[in-house]
């Protein structure tokens, strides 16, 4: 996930910009009008295409396979990234085939914005109502090895190995017909609520000074110091992770590492407590201290969330809480049900309900 000013020479890493762009507030305007009624007669030429790649030589590849398929070329539209998707998303909401999906496909690295941003930023107006058409989001990804359905990040449907081909393709439209005709689509939880004052933090490093300049950077914005902790070693931070399980679950829990090592053993630990359906609480792994000759970029996309650059000042720390916010509003790693009054139960199934009009004006 390359996000923000990496140190170093890296090419495909963005200058910081704004965190809430205008598309966002350019799709909740179309909520106004009555959503179209759904027409379940699907066939691939009645589709609207968003398609986000940065790398022209792919997106030629795959609008080849797209018109194989029986996609038409002036139902697709291309974007050089996940911000460029997000504002064909604003304009698709009144034209196009109103009464059909839509379906986005976004590439996970792209520079501005890349897939997962894009993917969290609809997912949350998803939650919060603001989508007349409701579109059904295809991560493309080069580190998949097969088609991967329902993946567990909670920000998209389906996952398609890069590049995309003309089977890939049809087996995502069959799962888009599922979706679309049988309301196979993910309860998200939207009853859910972040707030900074509200996050558990833990700073692992064996440097002390690192520790303390990261901890002191979220602290400014925002983090009480009484939810903050830290830990000098590996085995420090594997007793917290554990200790982490039984802490208060409805807190967002952040994990500043600037160790692609460290966070290795992160992901190992709780892939395994995944396997075991023992994992209460995952953590958001921020990376920083970006070092490009350590740093394996196939490797950092699974093992952070997001990255810092080593130097990195309150704007990137700001920046980074707001994509944690993105990340546990709509996440659906476990599933979750709403607590009970005086009750912190998370089990079972996710809840629909509206939101508030203060959660509403956080997507504005």
């Amino acid at each position: 996930m390359a996000d923000g000013p990496h140190a170093g020479a890296r090419s495909d890493v963005p200058r910081p910009r704004p965190r809430t762009p205008s598309p966002v507030r350019a799709v909740a305007e179309c909520k106004k009008t009555p959503a179209p009624p759904r027409d379940f007669d699907l066939t691939p030429d009645t589709i609207d295409v968003i398609y986000a790649e940065d790398e022209e030589v792919f997106r030629e590849t795959a609008v080849r396979e797209l018109l194989k398929v029986g996609f038409l070329r002036q139902n697709i539209r291309e974007a050089n990234n996940g911000l460029e998707a997000l504002e064909h998303l604003a304009k698709i909401q009144t034209e196009g085939n109103l009464t059909k999906p839509v379906m986005v496909l976004l590439d996970v690295r792209m520079p501005g914005m890349d897939g997962r941003e894009c993917a969290l930023k609809i997912q949350e107006m998803v939650k919060q109502k603001q989508l007349r058409r409701e579109p059904y989001v295809i991560c493309i990804s080069s580190i998949a090895r097969q088609v991967e359905v329902d993946e567990g990040g909670g920000n998209f449907q389906i996952v398609l190995p890069k590049p995309i081909n003309v089977q890939y393709i049809e087996d995502a439209f069959d799962h888009l017909r599922k979706w679309w005709t049988l309301g196979l689509c993910r309860q998200l939880p939207a009853w859910k609520t972040f707030d900074i004052d509200k996050i558990d933090l833990l700073a692992a490093d064996d440097e002390p000074l690192c520790r303390m300049s990261a901890q002191m950077a979220f602290n400014q914005a925002g983090v009480l110091t009484d939810s903050t902790s830290d830990a000098e070693s590996k085995e420090e931070m594997l007793e917290q992770l554990v200790e982490g399980q039984v802490g208060d679950a409805s807190r967002p829990w952040v994990l500043l590492l600037s160790s692609e090592e460290w966070a290795r053993i992160v992901y190992d630990w709780v892939e395994e407590q995944r396997q075991m359906q023992s994992l209460r609480r995952a953590p958001f792994v921020i990376c920083t201290s970006v070092d490009s000759e350590r740093m394996c970029s196939s490797a950092s996309n699974e093992l952070f969330h997001v990255f810092l650059p080593r130097n990195f000042g309150q704007e990137d720390v700001k920046w980074s809480l707001d994509y944690c916010r993105l990340w546990w509003l709509t996440r659906s790693v476990e599933a979750y049900s709403k607590p009970s009054e005086g009750q912190d139960a998370f089990s079972d199934a996710g809840s629909d309900q509206e939101l508030s009009d203060e959660e509403q004006s956080d997507g504005d």
